[in-house]
């Protein structure tokens, strides 16, 4: 596996990934950082390691199930304005593990075996609210896991089908609602938020 910027990676096997990538790496030039739970401490070795500068390309790979919220904030800027010839690669088993803010940022490899997904069922670039009133209608009585992936899914496609651009209150909108989702707030609330929320951007 050849990467060559900064990148998420998503997969079952964690460990299989990491050695995958390994492989193609010249193993002098790789600062391994491997947690079950990413926190603020680890974000901040993470950084002091990115500033020991190499004379070629260094990789820091981030390999976690978990990233606490205030590791993924401090990582922000660094992610965004790396140091010269230091490549992240962040590894973990969730898309809905990581804000918003980093994955508009990074590049996502989707590596998880293919499996049936929820299809988001409306056109994000010319839905109506009749159309969002019958899409919530429809979802309404979704699990907290499908609704956090659903979620994930009308963002990745308004991004990645639509091109549509995001500003930092869109997207703490959007990271915000997957906080809500896990506290089990419902899904006819945070399918309306974040459907109108896309809609408006129509009349702006």
């Amino acid at each position: 596996m050849t990467i060559k910027s900064n990148t998420i990676i998503i997969g079952d096997d964690l460990q299989s990934i990491k050695e995958s990538l390994l492989a193609d790496i010249d193993k002098r030039f790789v600062k391994i950082f491997e947690k079950d739970d990413f926190l603020l401490e680890d974000a901040k070795d993470v950084t002091k390691e990115a500033y020991i500068k190499e004379e070629r390309d260094k990789f820091i790979i981030i390999v976690a199930k978990s990233f606490n919220t205030y590791a993924q904030n401090s990582l922000l800027k660094i992610l965004e304005e790396s140091p010269s010839n230091i490549i992240f690669v962040i590894i973990s088993n969730s898309k809905s593990n990581f804000l918003p803010t980093i994955r508009s940022r990074l590049p996502v490899i989707n590596m998880k075996k293919s499996k049936k997904s929820r299809n988001v069922d409306i056109n994000l670039s010319k839905m109506s609210l009749k159309d969002i009133f019958e899409f919530v209608k429809a979802n309404q009585r979704v699990s907290k896991t499908q609704l956090k992936e659903l979620l994930q899914d009308i963002f990745y496609e308004s991004i990645h089908k639509y091109y549509m651009k995001f500003s930092e209150d869109e997207l703490k909108i959007f990271e915000n609602s997957l906080k809500l989702a896990e506290l089990n707030t419902k899904a006819t609330f945070l399918l309306n938020l974040i459907l109108i929320t896309i809609l408006d951007r129509k009349y702006r």
